[in-house]
């Protein structure tokens, strides 16, 4: 039995606390996994990103920004097979089915390959239409925009197959697996990318390099998954036409959701490109790159969410999905709101110090914007889309995805003429409020059957109400007279806004249970560290 439970006096079913301690133990591993893999991906971006701006200049960044966003819609061709393989995979593995494992791995293996072929045949389109996606560009921009095109989209393509197995690996919970892919490809790509700049080489080389970075992530993920599962066999005889079309039932609303969110996130760049010089790309995707890194060990969490809540519905836990979900959705919006708080007073000085006074001029006044519209539409939420994929109840949010999506393209295309890259900022913001923010929200609690504002006010409440102290000292610290305008100033308000807010929050936001979790873990671990000190000693 994976799980044990009783009932209550009034009928409802729980947990028994040695499963939910065991649960919990398992799923905070899974995170910090997770999450050290944000850490470096965070330390790459600061230190590289900076670099990689000022070889290039506005106009090459640009190209490059908007290369590897127009690559995103290759994603198109996947119509929600990777998020059918997670959940199919996870349910099979609860019930303990190995070969129906290895049913879903051989079907989905064999319509990632025929996958592959549609993604080669794109790239090449693409490449050949470079004068409709950068229409005031140079013919020196535009060939170095095709070349880069072909050289990533086709390797992309080709390893389509591989990337499969990341799913699977998601789907097993292997995040320390997941983890060592995504590093080996960040660092491989940070490293000779810098690298590559630095002896003299172009954008090509530097596509050449990504690729190289990526092959080397998907054979970890391979290898990996098959340490994982030793009873994978992959036979053609294996592939069923039923269950392929299972999968597609489940996946055509992860298809939907998921070219609803390409257009939601690549969409921008390629408007404005349209719009624009490609510089102004660069001064968008900036900023939206920043908060990414920021925002991306929230996303993580949700990874980790979509397996565990197809794992708890297949062994009838449905009653802890509710509580795990909204307090999951606090504690990231709790974890990203010091970076909204800092970046509000010093954001600006930050992207003055870091690029360069021409992109603080253009991309500082897009930070506070999208800052906070981030902090509820994604941050407080995403895990909410998480736990309805791992429902299968994200039908509904697919199409809501896709009204926000064909919006915020109609109004990118209305504003961006009159109002520049300030009014696409809000466009994008507010409508990802409205739908990611509220909406998202409220199909969770229709789903679950609980209340919307309950659910709403205990992930947002706690965490806003002990960020005005907070951004009410860094406010009186800068009318003070300290305008950020060195590296130890900046680094230090960081530090500072941090350790004020998270030793708050560990009280207003952290449940009591979780912070028993936490405490736990940090005593198991720092008593080795206590050890090894006093046996140096």
């Amino acid at each position: 039995m994976l799980q044990s439970s009783k009932v209550t006096s009034d009928g409802v079913s729980e947990v028994s606390p040695p499963a939910k301690t065991r649960r919990a133990s398992r799923f905070f591993t899974a995170i910090l996994w997770n999450w050290l893999g944000v850490a470096i991906n965070v330390i790459i971006g600061i230190v590289v990103s900076p670099y990689i701006v000022r070889k290039l200049g506005s106009e090459r960044f640009g190209i490059w920004s908007l290369v590897f966003s127009l690559l995103e819609y290759l994603w198109f061709f996947d119509l929600g097979f990777n998020t059918a393989v997670t959940k199919f995979v996870a349910h099979y593995r609860a019930k303990n089915e190995p070969d129906q494992v290895n049913r879903v791995i051989s079907s989905g293996l064999f319509y990632s390959s025929i996958v592959a072929l549609a993604f080669l045949a794109a790239s090449a389109i693409a490449a050949a239409h470079s004068d409709f996606f950068l229409p005031v560009a140079n013919d020196i921009n535009r060939r170095e925009f095709r070349a880069l095109i072909l050289i990533t989209g086709m390797a992309w393509g080709a390893m389509f197959p591989l990337h499969f197995f990341s799913a699977c690996l998601d789907a097993y919970q292997r995040y320390d697996a997941l983890t060592r892919s995504w590093v080996a490809t960040l660092l491989i790509r940070s490293a000779g990318c810098a690298a590559l700049l630095y002896f003299g080489f172009g954008l090509k080389a530097m596509g050449v390099v990504v690729v190289l970075g990526q092959l080397a992530g998907n054979v970890i993920a391979v290898f990996s998954f098959r340490a994982s599962f030793p009873q994978l066999h992959l036979r053609l005889s294996s592939v069923s036409g039923a269950l392929l079309k299972e999968m597609m039932s489940y996946g055509i609303h992860s298809f939907v959701a998921n070219i609803s969110n390409l257009l939601l996130y690549q969409g921008p760049p390629v408007i404005i490109a349209h719009f624009r010089t490609a510089a102004f790309v660069g001064y968008y995707m900036l900023p939206f790159r920043l908060l990414q890194y920021l925002v991306d060990a929230v996303t993580r969490v949700g990874f980790v969410t979509r397996s565990n809540v197809a794992e708890m519905q297949a062994t009838g836990e449905e009653r802890g999905i509710y509580n795990m979900t909204m307090l999951l959705n606090r504690y990231c919006a709790t974890l990203f709101m010091p970076a909204v708080v800092y970046l509000l007073v010093y954001g600006t000085p930050l992207v003055r110090k870091w690029i360069s006074p021409e992109y603080a001029l253009n991309s500082g006044p897009l930070l506070p914007i999208m800052a906070v519209t981030v902090l509820i539409a994604v941050a407080g939420q995403y895990n909410s889309g998480s736990a309805l994929y791992g429902m299968a109840r994200h039908n509904l949010m697919a199409r809501g995805l896709l009204v926000e999506s064909v919006a915020g393209a109609v109004g990118l295309a209305l504003v961006l003429p009159h109002y520049g890259l300030v009014g696409a900022a809000w466009t994008v913001g507010v409508l990802s409020v409205m739908d990611r923010g509220l909406f998202v929200a409220w199909l969770t609690c229709r789903a679950l059957h609980e209340s919307f504002l309950g659910f709403v006010s205990g992930i947002y409440l706690r965490p806003f109400l002990t960020c005005f102290p907070v951004l009410a000292l860094l406010l009186a610290i800068k009318a003070a007279g300290i305008q950020g305008t060195t590296w130890p100033q900046l680094i230090g308000l960081a530090v500072l806004t941090g350790i004020i807010y998270y030793a708050l929050s560990f009280f207003t936001c952290v449940t009591g249970e979780h912070r028993g979790v936490l405490l736990d873990w940090l005593s198991k671990h720092a008593s080795p560290l206590k050890r090894s000190a006093a046996a140096a000693g």
